[in-house]
């Protein structure tokens, strides 16, 4: 039994007949879905926390709604987290979540996160990043419009999510993140968000003691037009106050102003920044050549990869994989409308009401000999 493939249970499973309702509709579960649904998320906090992840965690708590499950407070059994990986994937599990997001703190680095993805009830990959600064929703005037379950647009830029394997998964996880909620089709005036995730290489001046940003976006006029949505010059244009865009370290995790970006052996050396903004109703109407103005409504942060497990090849490509939809036989004269209810059509015979069976026969015999005599008298 433990020997036979994924397939052969599959099949196993099919040829079976369940005798009642409750176990057809079991049966039918282990089958599997054609469609993927909408995934949860599952955010919870490790045993240490700052005041700072917090905030964060609830901001991106409100991004994410309704497709949450939401845990703020300490647990004290997700102490080193990386190595209680298994416990984390449990809790998942639990709740019915494919994603997790949890923030912990350590002395070297108190602001890091993770964010992972589940298949088929075993862990995926996962990614440990260190948050390097962040604004919150409320400092934005704008953050108020916006209406919660709505679907974003998810614009990911830069030249550094196709130079390897890990950064072509964490371009995937990212956009499975936040695309939100699966639909099928969508109506031009319910899209009233744009998120920006742009990933920029940052060098550090060791004469001026200042951080220099050099964005890596691709070539050709849409990059430069997206290059300028994700750069921290659009802040000037998007309606914020100066003193938000003058100080763009508010909140700097760490407490240090001027952070080095490049570690000895480079793995902070590429930011990823975070932009959300608010689509007006006429920006979609607009032509090619006009640049739409975009308001920013938060929240605004920035982070950078630390650590990461990305998934085997295999069995990336099975989570991926789209299951070939068997045709359903055409049934004839039946027709479906517009909510979905069958309509079928039916031959019925003339009624012939001389022979119709009725429960009570000798009455209308009794009746019928009443009426024959009266006509013979007559």
């Amino acid at each position: 039994m433990y020997d036979e493939s994924k397939e052969d249970i599959i099949d196993r499973i099919r040829g079976e007949k369940a005798k009642t309702r409750k176990g057809k509709v079991i049966l039918k579960k282990r089958e599997g879905e054609f469609h993927e649904g909408s995934k949860n998320c599952l955010f919870i906090s490790s045993n240490k926390r700052t005041e700072l992840l917090k905030n964060f965690m609830q901001d991106i708590y409100i991004l994410r709604k309704p497709l949450t499950c939401y845990m703020p407070k300490l647990h004290q059994n997700l102490s080193n987290l990386l190595d209680k990986i298994d416990s984390l994937v449990d809790i998942c599990i639990y709740n019915s979540c494919s994603f997790f997001f949890c923030i912990f703190s350590t002395k070297k680095n108190p602001s890091r996160f993770i964010l992972g993805r589940l298949y088929n009830k075993n862990i995926l990959d996962y990614y440990v990043f260190s948050l390097v600064s962040f604004i919150p929703f409320h400092i934005f005037p704008l953050s108020k419009e916006i209406i919660s379950d709505t679907k974003p647009i998810v614009l990911i830029q830069g030249s550094y999510f196709d130079q390897t394997d890990v950064t072509k998964y964490l371009k995937n996880i990212l956009f499975d993140f936040f695309k939100h909620r699966n639909v099928d089709s969508f109506t031009r005036n319910s899209i009233q968000r744009l998120i920006v995730l742009t990933a920029y290489e940052r060098i550090v001046s060791i004469d001026n003691n200042c951080v220099n940003g050099t964005s890596n976006t691709s070539r050709g006029d849409s990059g430069e037009n997206a290059n300028k949505l994700g750069s921290d010059n659009l802040s000037s244009s998007v309606g914020i106050k100066g003193a938000l865009t003058d100080n763009v370290g508010i909140n700097n995790v760490g407490g240090k102003s001027n952070r080095s970006y490049r570690d000895v052996d480079g793995k902070n050396k590429y930011v990823i920044s975070f932009r959300q903004y608010l689509l007006r109703k006429g920006v979609l109407s607009q032509t090619d050549k006009d640049i739409p103005e975009l308001e920013e409504i938060g929240p605004r942060f920035e982070f950078t990869l630390e650590n990461y497990k990305i998934p085997d090849y295999h069995l990336f490509q099975e989570a991926i994989k789209k299951a070939d939809i068997p045709k359903k036989n055409k049934i004839k004269k039946v027709k479906v409308d517009e909510f979905g209810n069958s309509i079928k059509r039916v031959y019925v015979q003339k009624q012939n009401f001389t022979k119709l069976h009725t429960k009570h026969t000798k009455i209308l015999k009794k009746t019928n000999k009443v009426n024959s005599k009266k006509g013979k008298h007559e």
